[in-house]
């Protein structure tokens, strides 16, 4: 992750340079700066009426900075008199007198009642000129210095400041970018890529400000929504498995906190949190899909998926509005049967090119067995019951074909074992005891199938299988023998 987000900077870096910074609009003015300053100070000057603006010394108040088009009287107005300057300036559109009235008021006049308004005002401008993340820290600023704000009132302001934190997340999650805001500017700025990560941050701080409010459980989703898609695109390419175990692990905090148990008592709104606690248990087990499905079919990863799935029809079983997605996880768990039916089936025929005739045929009667667990399941309309069907018949051929090879490589073999005395293993050098018992191991074991199995290999003809059987029955002494001989020798050479 590190080298992504060192590519993220460098990225940022060369656009500042090559494009230059923005400055912000106003949203209300279409597009276009709202009474843009002139370039010229004497000309700004006379344009706003202003007598002058930079630092200056006002007795009673001590040094100043006076901005253009603010006047000094300001400095000594109360918090009323601020607030309402702030106001009547916000709703005219000259945003800059606004904001500094607003922020003088709340900056030094802290303890006011108007306050906490001042600094929603302040958020407020920043949304107007497309700095949210930005806004998003103001209002949080507002709740951190005032608790209690608005809760004689019923807390109605707190609720819509939550709302709109809520909403600014949800801009970024539908893949706002971010800005770099110019420090001690209040329009210039840097743009930067949409991130899911801070997006989660976000989120993360709408759940802390109420863990049970009524945006918690929705909140909380949109953590784990974050991190899901930090799993995709672009930057997916740097994911890791802490990175899929993050966005899990939201989900499986918003089921364990939110879902309903047996004695709570309903929340105003049960219905909303009880649909978002099942997407959540959906999510989880559609998140094990990826991992299953990441790189090389990983079986264990599926068999949790397939298990995360079957918990979420249970626990929905009873919800009509679910429905769809319980279908859905149904059809799910078939693709992922149907992918350790397509697991299996590649295992066998790497040992069949491998020329590991016995693996291989077990390995193609797995797949024909899973393959018709499959057709069971799925429905038989469905592409995933005839892609099982499809594997399972190719299993079977795949079966009887290696079976054949197994038989026919072991009869090759036989003339190297032909000659070959049970009671002379010992007048054998060390090499042709190694060549009798190599060669004898690979006859037994290509011919370790059952009677049905063996005949169906020679097409039931009892000449070639009385001659296989027999086969097998040599192979097996010989190989012991061979062992035997073996275990004496190496027990002289220790004695030595």
């Amino acid at each position: 992750m590190t080298r992504g987000f060192f590519f993220l900077f460098v990225l940022s870096t060369l656009g500042a340079v090559f494009s230059g910074c923005i400055s912000a609009k106003d949203e209300n003015a279409g597009g276009r700066a709202v009474n843009p300053p002139s370039r010229n100070p004497l000309e700004r000057m006379r344009n706003q009426a202003s007598p002058g603006h930079g630092f200056k010394f006002y007795p009673g108040v001590g040094w100043r900075y006076q901005p253009p088009g603010v006047k000094a009287e300001m400095f000594t107005m109360t918090a009323e008199q601020l607030f309402a300057l702030a106001q009547e300036a916000f709703d005219e559109g000259d945003n800059t007198k606004a904001m500094f009235a607003a922020r003088w008021l709340y900056v030094n006049q802290a303890g006011a009642e108007l306050a906490p308004e001042a600094r929603r005002l302040v958020a407020q401008i920043y949304e107007k000129r497309g700095f949210h993340e930005n806004a998003f820290q103001e209002y949080q600023a507002l709740l951190d210095a005032h608790p209690n704000y608005d809760a004689a009132n019923g807390g109605a302001k707190r609720t819509e400041v939550a709302q709109r934190m809520y909403n600014i997340a949800g801009e970024f999650l539908d893949g706002k970018g971010f800005r770099w805001k110019i420090p001690y500017q209040e329009r210039m700025y840097l743009p930067l890529f949409s991130s899911m990560r801070r997006t989660a941050k976000l989120y993360q701080q709408v759940v802390t400000n109420a863990p049970y409010g009524e945006l918690a459980a929705s909140a909380q989703y949109g953590v784990g929504q974050a991190h899901e898609q930090a799993l995709t695109g672009f930057w997916g390419f740097f994911a890791d498995e802490k990175a899929y175990k993050t966005a899990t692990k939201a989900y499986q905090l918003l089921a364990d906190r939110y879902q309903k148990r047996l004695g709570d008592a309903d929340r105003p709104n049960q219905e909303e949190i009880d649909r978002i606690v099942a997407e959540a248990s959906f999510r989880v087990a559609a998140i094990y899909e990826i991992q299953a499905n990441e790189g090389v079919y990983d079986q264990s990863m599926a068999e949790r998926a397939i298990n995360a799935f079957k918990d979420f029809r249970i626990l929905n079983a009873d919800n009509s509005k679910m429905k769809p997605r319980r279908d859905e996880a149904e059809e799910r768990i078939n693709r992922l049967h149907l992918e350790r039916v397509r697991g299996a089936l590649a295992i066998a025929e790497f040992y069949e090119r491998r020329g590991k005739w016995i693996a291989a045929f077990k390995y193609f009667g797995e797949t024909s067995s899973r393959a018709g667990t499959v057709e069971g399941l799925a429905n038989e309309k469905s592409p995933v019951y005839a892609e099982a069907r499809r594997i399972n018949e190719l299993s079977k051929i795949s079966r009887d074909r290696v079976t054949q090879k197994s038989v026919h490589e072991a009869l090759g073999l036989a003339a190297d074992i032909e000659n070959v005395k049970l009671t002379g293993m010992m007048e054998l050098s060390d090499l042709q005891l190694d060549s009798v018992e190599r060669v004898s191991r690979r006859i037994e074991l290509n011919l370790r199938l059952q009677e049905a199995e063996l005949r169906k290999a020679v097409d039931n003809e009892n000449t070639v299988y009385e001659k296989v059987n027999a086969l097998k029955t040599r192979a097996d002494a010989i190989l012991k023998a061979a062992e035997a001989e073996l275990d004496r020798r190496a027990a002289e050479a220790n004695k030595e």
